[in-house]
């Protein structure tokens, strides 16, 4: 297939003519109810209820086609799908966190994983701490007997920081304590964290696997007992994955490849524009080799995507900026084909790191020209600065 199988792949698999009557794509099962042939065949599906059809609410024959896609590109015994990105994050915690034990978390993580864990987490009697990014003494000491779960999301969704994951890979090792890894920001293609020794990955498929700001679904990659205890878990809480959402993932998969490429191409040429700017403060872009993680990325991922992360002087309100932005929509979230600016208050949900001095945004660069994608900055920042 190629040197590059994964291209390929992406086209390919879970594709069946036969069985779906010559269409490429799989037809929507929407059942709540599912039926027996026999009790022969019932005492089957009870008893393999999340790898067989059994009830609509543990999952459709779409869902199950998703799990083994996404099995296959991650090259993980199992695969659970759950209704978002967050859903997964949370329902893998609750899975290995019980009142009394610890859970380290990284300073960068998305920030309803800080909510989740503040406020909910505690509530239950687990111990929560933060971690700053590649401080190894300070992280070592934070670990105890009680530690379950070392949670990271690198880079992280504002700061981009890195994690030397190597490193930390083997304390949790050493000390038998479970990975979960957020590999949102590169997707499986730019990295798989299994293969570094990370036990659990989680990717929001709502962003650019889906890749159309229309779509909710999260993945959790992993081994087969890890699998189960996720899936019994996602059970008892009601998760539901609609069949729809597993169809619209599978089908952003076809193009991700191609629009992760174009993604990273124009965000290097809004990146040199910004970076040029005298307004423009600071910027915070993996592929600048001044920046301070760019050699740790480099180490573990092979591609970028489209979030930049800037910050432009105070002059005056900042509604002159953003208002006059007509492709830069004020949008949260990102993955999507169409660009996204949103301003930041601080670059960690942890660290209040807030400048008074000038006004921090993130942007997500889509997949519109990027000479027109210029053009809009260059007017936001013109009546910005009249």
């Amino acid at each position: 297939m190629g040197k590059n199988k994964i291209k390929t792949k992406l086209i390919h698999n879970g594709i069946d003519t036969v069985k779906n009557y010559g269409s490429l794509s799989d037809p929507l099962y929407k059942s709540s109810t599912l039926i027996f042939k026999d009790y022969k065949e019932y005492l089957l599906a009870k008893k393999n209820k999340f790898s067989k059809p059994y009830y609509g609410r543990l999952g459709s024959y779409n869902t199950k086609r998703l799990e083994k896609i996404m099995s296959e590109l991650y090259q993980s015994e199992s695969c659970v799908i759950t209704s978002s990105g967050l859903s997964a994050i949370t329902l893998t915690l609750v899975s290995f966190l019980e009142k009394g034990s610890e859970c380290l978390i990284t300073q960068n993580c998305y920030e309803p994983v800080y909510n989740f864990a503040t406020q909910n987490l505690v509530k239950f009697g687990v111990k929560v701490k933060f971690f700053e990014n590649n401080n190894l003494k300070n992280f070592t000491k934070l670990i105890t007997k009680k530690t379950k779960i070392i949670y990271l999301e690198s880079p992280g969704s504002m700061n981009y920081e890195v994690e030397d994951l190597e490193k930390i890979i083997k304390i949790a090792k050493q000390k038998n304590i479970i990975t979960v890894f957020d590999n949102t920001w590169a997707t499986f293609l730019g990295f798989n964290p299994l293969k570094w020794g990370v036990d659990i990955v989680i990717e929001s498929a709502t962003k650019y696997i889906s890749g159309h700001s229309d779509n909710f679904c999260g993945i959790i990659a992993c081994s087969y007992n890890n699998y189960l205890k996720i899936k019994s878990t996602a059970t008892k809480y009601g998760d539901y994955v609609h069949s729809d959402s597993c169809v619209t993932a599978i089908r952003g998969l076809r193009t991700l490849e191609t629009r992760m490429n174009q993604h990273s191409k124009n965000a290097k040429v809004v990146y040199n524009f910004l970076n040029k700017n005298k307004i423009v403060k600071d910027i915070i872009f993996l592929p600048d080799k001044k920046n301070k993680n760019h050699n740790l990325w480099k180490k573990y991922f092979s591609l970028s995507n489209g979030l930049i992360t800037f910050s432009i002087l105070k002059k005056k309100d900042i509604s002159f900026f953003l208002d006059n932005l007509k492709l830069f929509k004020i949008g949260f979230s990102w993955g999507g084909f169409e660009s996204l600016i949103i301003p930041v208050n601080n670059l960690s949900p942890v660290v209040k790191s807030y400048k008074n001095s000038v006004f921090w945004f993130r942007i997500h660069v889509g997949l519109e020209s990027s000479t027109d994608l210029i053009d809009d900055l260059k007017k936001g920042f013109l009546e910005y600065e009249k």
